[in-house]
């Protein structure tokens, strides 16, 4: 779980230090940050109801957990 935990993290932080530096791809890489990050949590439902799959329910949060926290120092960076 921590593999993906910091998996997310480069994966946000990556994504956030493309957009900083393309200008004008900040649009477009913020509506796909929401995007991913509201598919992650559409898929959360299933798996949630799901008893006997609780590694992949504890996976996905870990990933956009890591995400959300990449974006977020990456933002800290830029300002």
């Amino acid at each position: 779980m921590l593999i993906t935990l910091l998996s997310g993290f480069v994966l946000g932080n990556g994504l956030g230090t493309v957009a900083g530096a393309v200008d004008f791809l900040d649009p477009l890489a913020s509506l796909l940050c929401v995007v991913a990050i509201e598919l992650a949590i559409r898929l959360r439902r299933p798996l949630r109801q799901s008893r006997s799959d609780q590694l992949g329910l504890q996976l996905l949060d870990m990933a956009r957990m890591g995400f959300s926290y990449g974006l977020l120092l990456e933002g800290f960076k830029l300002l």
